[in-house]
């Protein structure tokens, strides 16, 4: 390759973003270098190439478009390599077939776009804590193979007027890099109704921002944000989302299979079936915790098998962990 066609692909390579694009072709000048005897400035261009990066860049982060940030530099976005699949969460099985849905869509995003449709790119997850949405999120970034983006709403929400709405903007801008599943937790602390207060416009300003931005998010990312108070949600947001999925108290069934995930590694003393109707009215996080609980005492204590016992201690704790959040100030 001619060395102006080097020079325009590297040029090209860093104006996408393309990392390993850059490389090979800085690599392909070096060498073309060499070829001309250029060994001090083919040596001093490979030692500037191979310097160390400082801290590793996770994920498809390039560091020609690094992460986008905030005001004193601060990252907008925690990236996070799911450790999650859709065949580890348990779902009810009106979920699963929308979620499913979801992945398949994105999946044959390509042959979709060749009939002149859009997958279903945004999505809330409505419900109580603890019944899984952002772990249902996460799985479904390790089902596609993909990384996830968790929006810090600590860092994006800023006391500074109008800079609230250009993070916002920079977040979605940022989705242009490659393929995520971008996460909004409490999304309601962003989307409030507009009507609800009085701030000098700036609800209004950060909320009419999102429902332009989330209008348009049709890119090769799939944006998932989560609220527990869907009555404080705008409601023109409502519409703007290609698919909204309600996450309900696991059933019988459900707890059933959660019970069992969670105690796969022990040998269990008790009748499961009691355990499931004791969970009821348990979120998918709660019977995770009462399982560990009943587990770490099981372990501590030298038993070998899972009793009654430690399962009354574990349900113990949880009222007692209830008890706190009742009585603890707003």
């Amino acid at each position: 390759m001619a060395r102006s066609d080097l020079v325009k692909a590297l040029f090209r390579s860093y104006r996408q973003g393309d990392d390993g694009g850059f490389r090979s072709t800085a690599e392909a000048l070096i060498e073309d270098e060499r070829r001309k005897r250029h060994d001090l400035l083919a040596n001093e261009l490979e030692a500037i190439l191979d310097e160390p990066s400082v801290g590793r860049r996770p994920l498809q982060v390039s560091a020609l478009r690094p992460l986008p940030k905030g005001r004193d530099e601060v990252d907008l976005l925690e990236l996070l390599q799911p450790s999650v699949s859709l065949q580890q969460v348990v779902l009810a099985p009106e979920v699963a077939v929308v979620v499913e849905g979801l992945v398949d869509e994105f999946r044959q995003r390509s042959a979709l776009h060749a009939h002149g449709l859009d997958p279903r790119s945004t999505v809330l997850f409505v419900g109580p804590p603890g019944c899984g949405k952002s772990l249902t999120a996460e799985a479904i970034a390790g089902e596609l193979g993909i990384g996830m983006a968790r929006v810090r709403l600590a860092t994006v929400v800023s006391s500074f007027l109008g800079e609230t709405a250009k993070n916002l903007e920079q977040i979605f801008g940022f989705l242009r890099s490659g393929s995520w599943v971008l996460l909004f937790d409490e999304f309601d602390m962003l989307a409030r109704e507009r009507g609800e207060r009085v701030d000098h416009g700036e609800v209004r300003r950060i909320v009419t921002a999102l429902l332009q931005l989330v209008e348009d998010a049709h890119t090769d990312s799939l944006v998932i944000a989560t609220t527990n108070h869907p009555q404080l949600l705008d409601v023109a947001l409502w519409r703007r989302f290609d698919e909204i999925v309600a996450f309900e108290l696991p059933g019988a069934a459900e707890r059933a299979a959660l019970v069992e995930m969670n105690l796969r590694t022990v040998r269990i003393a008790l009748d499961v079936a009691t355990l499931v109707e004791r969970t009821d009215g348990y979120t998918q996080a709660e019977i995770e915790q009462l399982c560990r609980d009943a587990m770490r005492l099981m372990v501590r204590s030298f038993d070998r098998s899972l009793t009654e016992a430690h399962l009354d201690y574990a349900a113990g704790r949880r009222e007692e962990r209830r008890r706190a959040m009742r009585n603890s100030p707003a």
